[in-house]
């Protein structure tokens, strides 16, 4: 029997033939194209080892092996378990608590070009888990029953990953001031122990910080009204250091700490939204009542197509915050006006009032001339069931809304700078005043008011 023949035989008991007859009618039939690198890559021969390097490589593959077989070790400073018990360092496959969809809601942001990679997102949803689990900086009688991921503040060293906490039981930290406090000094707005689909306080969330995921969480305080008013007329990077001293132009009373938790406050207020029809204002106008506004009835919302969620300007997204006042607060505190008697009708004239409730974001003011405050796009219109809508912040950038169908996600991912729309123009010098002693700034004999103080010569009078 020749070679050939031999080679036949062993093809047909393999089923060699079969195999490669079906991939060349499959080549044939798609027509895939393929460069003549790929095909040289292909039949380019393996690289020459020796028999050293061939061990060296088996037993480095053995050696890795033999790693995820064993347990994680525990921490230096971690608390021997009990007999039978599961360590606490080990996170349970299910925690007591709303974590969300995070992996879905990260996928949902990669389309939007959002996405950190799926790495960080799973390792993003393990701090959020461990963060629930741990209860971390819960004070006695507080519970974190529900975490979401707000964003990310990039620092000039560290940055910022920020969770966003609802608390039940919560307490304000720090706590607040005992005896009663003057007139003149305006409180912190109030603390929410539930989730709110329409925010009328600075303080309803509690947000956690940290550098690294996998890092211990650290809780931020609460708000306060000269901290967000401090922070109106700062634009500053941040450090990465909690600890740090906010140098500015304005004096800004407090730490870092207090900055970035002002910042957060007014990007929250600002570019938190929903779609149109999501919400439902039901409050008793007639009757004097509360604000009240949550989701609408079950079956009504529909949900809009991308490019309906992309028309701006007919009302496609309204905000689902108040606006924070000049005072520092999300609701206006009175500071002890009496209304006189003898004239009903007046009013406050301290008053400061909030935008309408589900305002549109169409009628925010442009950050400057010639610009929207949001821009939208769709992204993904080839495949109209993978397409979503992007809503950016003009006036906050970074600031986006990503939706699809009913789901929508409010994310942040900047340098927590609002933009004024100008470059930075440092303020002029005072002219420099005569000095009898420096001869160089005396006033010389042909300068007049022209001139200023400069010794220079007045201009020539034009030619006729």
């Amino acid at each position: 029997m020749s070679s050939s023949e031999k080679m036949q035989a062993m093809m047909k008991e393999t089923g060699l033939d079969k195999f490669l007859q079906d991939t060349v009618l499959g080549l044939i039939e798609k027509q895939p194209v393929v460069s003549a690198d790929m095909i040289e890559a292909i039949a380019a021969p393996a690289p020459a080892t020796t028999p050293e390097e061939d061990a060296e490589r088996i037993a480095s593959l053995k050696q890795r092996i033999q790693l995820m077989k064993k347990a994680v070790p525990p921490p230096a400073d971690a608390p021997p378990p009990e007999e039978g018990a599961v360590p606490e360092y080990i996170l349970p496959a299910e925690v007591e608590g709303d974590l969300g969809d995070v992996l879905g809601d990260f996928k949902l942001l990669e389309r939007a070009g959002v996405g950190f990679g799926k790495p960080a997102s799973i390792r993003m949803y393990l701090a959020l888990k461990m963060l629930m689990h741990k209860n971390m900086g819960a004070h006695e009688g507080e519970k974190i029953v529900r975490v979401r991921n707000w964003g990310k503040v990039l620092g000039l060293e560290q940055d910022y990953i920020i969770a966003e906490v609802v608390m039940e039981g919560r307490q304000p930290f720090p706590p607040l001031p005992e005896g009663e406090q003057p007139p003149s000094v305006v409180p912190r707005d109030a603390v929410g122990d539930n989730f709110a689909d329409f925010l009328t306080s600075a303080n309803h969330f509690v947000y956690y910080v940290c550098n690294t995921l996998g890092d211990d969480w650290t809780r931020l305080p609460d708000t306060q009204p000269e901290h967000i008013k401090a922070a109106i007329l700062i634009k500053r990077a941040f450090t990465g250091h909690l600890n740090a001293n906010v140098s500015s132009k304005a004096p800004f009373p407090g730490k870092e700490v207090d900055f970035l938790r002002a910042q957060i406050a007014r990007i929250t207020h600002d570019t938190r939204i929903a779609p149109r029809g999501h919400l439902h204002d039901v409050t008793d106008y007639e009757g004097g009542g509360d604000l009240a506004v949550g989701q609408s009835e079950e079956g009504t919302f529909h949900g809009l197509t991308p490019k309906e969620m992309c028309d701006v300007r007919n009302k496609a997204w309204v905000h689902a915050a108040h606006d924070l006042l000049p005072q520092g607060r999300a609701t206006y505190y009175n500071y002890g006006w009496v209304q006189p008697d003898d004239k009903p009708d007046v009013k406050d004239p301290r008053l400061q009032k909030n935008r309408p409730p589900l305002q549109s974001i169409h009628l925010d003011p442009a950050p400057y001339l010639g610009a929207s405050a949001w821009s939208a796009h769709v992204c993904g219109g080839l495949a109209s069931e993978y397409a979503c809508a992007v809503v950016r912040s003009n006036i906050w950038p970074g600031a986006c809304t990503v939706a699809q169908g009913y789901t929508f996600i409010n994310y942040y991912v900047g340098n927590g700078c609002q933009t004024t729309g100008t470059m930075f123009a440092p303020a002029m010098a005072w002219p420099v005043c005569a000095d009898i002693d420096h001869k160089e700034y005396a006033r010389g004999p042909k300068a007049n008011g022209i001139c200023g103080d400069l010794n220079l010569e007045p201009p020539p009078p034009p030619r006729p």
